[in-house]
């Protein structure tokens, strides 16, 4: 019997050829959890006037999408072309207009000009980026971002060492999470077994350190924020508890 071919390479990282199609096969939310997410942010930002909202990081557009269906005005800022000609399919197809622009989002020319800034599922945090979001936001604008709530006992066990597997039309995706809890250190392992073409595809990404949820809220006030808060999907002031798994972060101006 022939050996399945095999092969081994880095994940592919924001800004790197190839990261949208990484993303694609592992990262995203779906459909239905972006519309929620969508629709709460709309809650937490106030949608009795017309917000202008930088999605950055924006993927297909599907949340800006929604923001544009309810009337305000978006600019929806990826770096991968795939996502963003997706995003204007779905954007024509619903009949709406966005802003849509091809474009490392660490790099943003913006000067108080939204009301809101969302940077959901994002696959990195960068304090100078930060900064630069603050400087984008008039004044009582918030920059809202997605995180999980470190007392669930599912982001803890994220954060330990956890294996999980699924089978989609015959192809098996396995992943491996490992953590090295002297240094801090991550290591993610993805692997798709091919056996129709027989071919193991695997795909390594190792993080040096992720910075805790204290020093993301302590990043944001660095940065300029006045407040930083947690928030439910509901709006609710987040005081403590394992529930619920995924919270927003939210920085006022």
């Amino acid at each position: 019997m022939t050996p399945m071919k095999r092969i081994r390479t880095p994940m592919h990282r924001y800004g790197e050829a190839d990261f949208d199609r990484d993303y694609l096969r592992w990262g995203f939310h779906d459909a239905d959890t972006q519309l929620k997410e969508a629709e709460s942010i709309l809650r937490l930002a106030g949608n009795e006037r017309r917000l202008r909202i930088l999605d950055l990081a924006c993927g297909m557009g599907r949340h800006a999408v929604y923001w544009a269906g309810q009337g305000h005005t978006v600019t929806a800022v990826d770096l991968s072309e795939t996502f963003v000609a997706e995003g204007r399919r779905l954007m024509r197809q619903a009949g709406v207009a966005i802003e849509f622009i091809v474009s490392d989002i660490r790099s943003l020319p913006y000067r108080e000009a939204f009301d809101v800034v969302t940077w959901i599922e994002n696959s990195f945090f960068d304090e100078d980026m930060i900064r630069q979001v603050n400087q984008c936001l008039v004044i009582g604008g918030i920059l809202v971002l997605d995180v999980r709530n470190p007392e669930n006992a599912k982001a803890r066990f994220r954060q330990s060492n956890w294996r999980t597997w699924r089978e989609e039309a015959g192809v098996f995706y396995l992943e491996r999470h490992e953590t090295d809890e002297r240094t801090g250190s991550h290591e993610d392992v993805w692997i798709t077994i091919d056996s129709q073409h027989e071919v193991i595809e695997e795909k390594i990404n190792t993080t040096a350190r992720v910075p805790t949820l204290e020093e993301r809220i302590h990043s944001m006030k660095t940065a300029g924020f006045s407040t930083v808060e947690l928030r439910t999907m509901e709006g609710l002031l987040h005081t403590g508890g394992t529930e619920p798994y995924w919270l927003w972060l939210v920085g006022t101006k």
